[in-house]
């Protein structure tokens, strides 16, 4: 018997139910699907309509327009009515779900999702998956998950043996999952040591999903960071955009001091606050770059002595760790006007309201540890 925390007990292969006449998701789902395909009339005969090779870019334009409807109102609602008092502590959500059609003989156009584990695909043991369909889910359609015992038992000999052909894994993982069998109504709940994936879909009913993750306070995220890939429950405006007049003084600063941004190179920070950039139609500013080992000494001197109107930062995570003095340098930006613009995450300090985001965002956990290293070191293979 595997004992779990009450953050992971509702997730351990669990069904969530809720009112789809309270909260009609399959309906938004079908509706903006119907504005590229009027003739779309159920989301489980699509591929009747639309090409399989337009399946995938569909889906995506659809998840993109989902974030202009009530869509993420009413999942918000779910999550918080229902998990968050089931796990006891509050979450961070991701910023907009992965929309997935697995059509029938989705193999003949090679989109088979492999099977895997969140830790596996850069997620933190923290994290907790709801996967909703909006279709009927069964057989060969749907998701193929494993037990939890199952599933860790195989990890283990996958880590521990080393090497395994991508058609030996496929394979044993096919054998020892099971379909997941639901309705629209209906998600499924699991967590990051669950491993799970798709089969060549021999059904005649194509399957509609989403999947969603939550951070759970404290948890660890790993490659999943908290202001860029998750945003705080109900927040739908995690983007902020601040205009920059022509006449106002811009500079950008790069460091290599934080413990998320010290591995980073010059060329990514760069490359981020550049495409940030890009999108609002502004120049690259200025650069300035601290010394690497002096603590940043050229970001303080930015804030406190000098003028500036918008200081363009690579992430929240490039603000000092130390919790005292990230915060006096904010409040001096604050005070001051200078707008602090955290490219990777699209935010941007401008009043005491943001700086309260900023911050609940930024400590929302302190484990940023890695779940594969973990193992390894469980198994003596570091």
């Amino acid at each position: 018997m595997i004992e779990l925390d009450q953050t992971r007990r509702p997730f351990d292969n669990q069904t969530l139910n809720y009112d789809t006449a309270q909260h009609p998701l399959p309906e938004i789902v079908l509706k903006a699907v119907q504005a590229y395909y009027p003739d779309v009339v159920s989301l489980d005969t699509l591929h009747e309509v639309i090409p399989a090779n337009k399946v995938a870019d569909t889906m995506n334009r659809v998840s993109n327009d989902l974030l202009k409807t009530d869509f993420y109102d009413h999942f918000d609602a779910i999550v918080a009515e229902q998990i968050v008092p089931a796990i006891g502590t509050d979450v961070l959500i991701q910023k907009f779900g992965n929309l997935r059609a697995l059509i029938p003989d989705q193999d003949k156009i090679g989109a088979v999702l492999a099977f895997h584990q969140g830790r596996w695909v850069g997620n933190g043991l923290g994290l907790r998956t709801v996967w909703m369909p909006f279709t009927a889910c069964f057989e060969s359609n749907s998701m193929q998950i494993m037990d939890l015992d199952v599933s860790r038992k195989l990890t283990r000999q996958i880590v521990q043996e080393g090497n395994w052909p991508y058609e030996k894994m496929e394979q044993t993982c096919a054998d020892l999952s099971w379909p997941v069998t639901l309705q629209p109504g209906q998600a499924h709940l699991f967590f990051q040591e669950h491993i799970h994936g798709n089969i060549p879909n021999r059904t005649d009913k194509t399957r509609v999903s989403i999947d969603i993750r939550i951070l759970v306070r404290d948890g660890q995220p790993h490659r999943k960071w908290p202001g860029a890939y998750f945003r705080k429950l109900f927040d739908r405006s995690y983007t902020k955009t601040v205009p920059i007049l022509p006449e106002e003084i811009t500079v950008t600063y790069s460091e290599f001091e934080g413990f998320k941004t010290k591995h980073l190179d010059l060329y990514f920070q760069t490359s981020v606050v550049k495409g940030y950039c890009q999108r609002r139609g502004i120049p690259f500013p200025y650069q300035h770059g601290d010394n690497e080992g002096l603590n940043y000494a050229h970001l303080d001197h930015l804030i406190t002595n000098t003028k500036i109107d918008h200081l363009l930062l690579f992430s929240i995570f490039t603000m000092p760790a130390d919790k005292e003095r990230r915060l006096r340098l904010l409040n001096t930006a604050l005070a001051k006007g200078c707008r602090i613009h955290f490219c990777n995450e699209e935010l941007v300090l401008e009043t005491q309201e943001d700086l309260e985001k900023i911050e609940y965002i930024t400590s929302f956990t302190s484990d940023w540890s890695s779940p594969v290293d973990q193992l390894l070191d469980e198994l003596n293979l570091n």
